[in-house]
C-alpha cells in the first residue's frame, strides 16, 4: 500500500521529477487527454512506460479513456462494434506493454459538478454538486435512456472486454458514477450503489475485473461512516484494485436535495486513518492517488495543453501544492499505521 501520483497523458518531465522528489514511486496516467486510439499503440505505450521508468518511477495504470472513444458502446448504437474492437486492441496493447491496470467509467457525459468555485477554507476553491440545480437539465443525447437497457449495453461491453483483459494480464476496474444519482439529462447513472457494483461484478465474474475504489464516490453514496465494512467485504475478494483518496462533505436530510463538496482530505465524511487501517487489514497492496484536490491560490496548472482548454475551473486545477499536501497526508497515515503495528 503506497501513494501514487495522477498525471495526464503524456506526462511532462517536470511532473515526473516532482513525483520522485515527493517520495512517490508509481504513476497513474489519465487518458482523458488522448486525441485518438493511435496514441495507445503498443509502440507508443512502450515509449511512455520507458520514459516513466527512466525517471525512476513505475507506470501502474492507464485510467479513463475519453467518452467519445466508446460512447457508441455505452449508448447501444449500431456502430458500437468498431469502438469495441478498438477498445479491446488498446487493452491488449496495454498488457503487452507491461502495464497491469486500466480503470474505466460508465459516464458518457463525464463528471457532473454544478460549481467549480465552491469556497473552502482560506479562499481555496473546491468543486461541488447540488442536485436541485439539475432538475431541469435537458437531454444529454438523442433521447432519455432506460436503466435496464443501459445494463444490457454494459453487459455487452464487459463481456467483450474481460476475456481480452484476462488474456493480456490486465486488471480492469470500474469507477463510481460521479455524482451517484439515478439519472442526469436522461442518462442512467448505473454505478451509484453497492448493489449495482455487485450486479456488475457478477455479469462476467473474473479476477481481472474489480473496483477503482473512489473514497469520494463511496462517501457520496452514503458509506462515509461504514467505509471499513465495505473494504472488509471487497478486499479479501481482491476486488479493490486501487484507491482514489479524495474528500467529500455530504449533506443529506428529509426533503433536502443531495449536496456534496470536495474538500481537504482531513475533512472527509470518513475517517482517513480507519480507511488505511482497513486496507492494511485486508492485505491491500495497491496504490492510492489524490484524485480531485482543492484549487489553491498560486498553484500550478496540472492539466496539459489539451485538457487545459476546459474552462470550467476558474483557478488552475489543483496542482503541485494541493497534490503534495494530499500525498504528504497519505504518507503520514501509512507511517502512523506502521508505527502502531510496530
Amino acid at each position: 500500500m503506497r501513494p501514487a501520483l495522477d498525471l495526464f497523458f503524456p506526462p511532462t518531465d517536470e511532473q515526473l521529477t516532482f513525483a520522485k522528489q515527493i517520495g512517490v514511486d508509481d504513476i497513474v496516467l489519465f487518458g482523458t487527454s488522448l486525441e485518438s486510439w493511435s496514441e495507445l499503440s503498443f509502440k507508443n505505450l512502450i515509449a511512455i512506460r520507458n520514459r516513466i521508468e527512466d525517471a525512476g518511477l513505475r507506470l501502474f495504470s492507464i485510467e479513463t479513456f475519453p467518452a467519445r472513444f466508446y460512447d457508441q458502446i455505452i449508448l447501444g448504437k449500431a456502430t458500437r462494434t468498431e469502438q469495441m474492437r478498438a477498445y479491446q486492441e488498446a487493452i491488449d496493447n496495454i498488457g503487452r506493454a507491461g502495464i497491469k491496470y486500466h480503470s474505466y467509467n460508465w459516464m458518457p457525459t463525464g463528471v457532473w459538478r454544478t460549481t467549480y468555485s465552491y469556497r473552502l477554507r482560506g479562499g481555496a476553491k473546491g468543486i461541488a454538486f447540488n442536485a436541485s440545480d439539475i432538475e431541469n437539465a435537458p437531454l444529454s443525447f438523442d433521447r432519455a435512456y432506460e436503466e435496464e437497457e443501459f445494463w444490457d449495453y454494459y453487459a455487452y461491453f464487459i463481456s467483450e472486454l474481460v476475456p481480452v483483459a484476462q488474456s493480456a494480464g490486465v486488471k480492469v476496474s470500474v469507477h463510481p458514477n460521479d455524482p451517484p444519482v439515478a439519472s442526469i439529462g436522461g442518462v442512467p447513472q448505473l454505478f451509484r450503489s453497492k448493489e449495482n457494483f455487485d450486479r456488475a461484478l457478477q455479469i462476467q465474474p473474473s479476477d481481472s475485473h474489480g473496483l477503482t475504489f473512489c473514497l469520494g464516490g463511496w462517501s457520496a453514496m452514503g458509506f462515509g461512516q461504514t467505509m471499513p465494512d465495505v473494504i472488509r467485504e471487497y478486499g479479501p475478494q481482491g476486488k479493490i484494485h486501487y484507491v482514489h483518496f479524495q474528500s467529500h462533505n455530504t449533506e443529506r436530510g428529509p426533503g433536502a436535495p443531495p449536496f456534496f463538496s470536495e474538500n481537504f482530505i482531513e475533512l472527509a465524511d470518513y475517517n482517513p486513518f480507519t480507511v488505511v487501517q482497513s486496507l492494511q487489514e485486508v492485505g491491500f497492496d495497491g496504490v492510492m492517488i489524490p484524485g480531485h484536490v482543492p484549487q489553491l491560490d498560486g498553484d500550478s496548472e496540472w492539466r496539459n495543453t489539451y485538457t487545459v482548454s476546459d474552462a470550467r475551473y476558474v483557478h488552475p486545477m489543483g496542482g503541485h501544492r494541493a497534490r503534495a499536501y494530499t500525498i504528504g497526508f497519505m504518507k503520514g497515515l501509512i507511517s502512523a499505521l506502521q508505527y502502531e503495528i510496530a
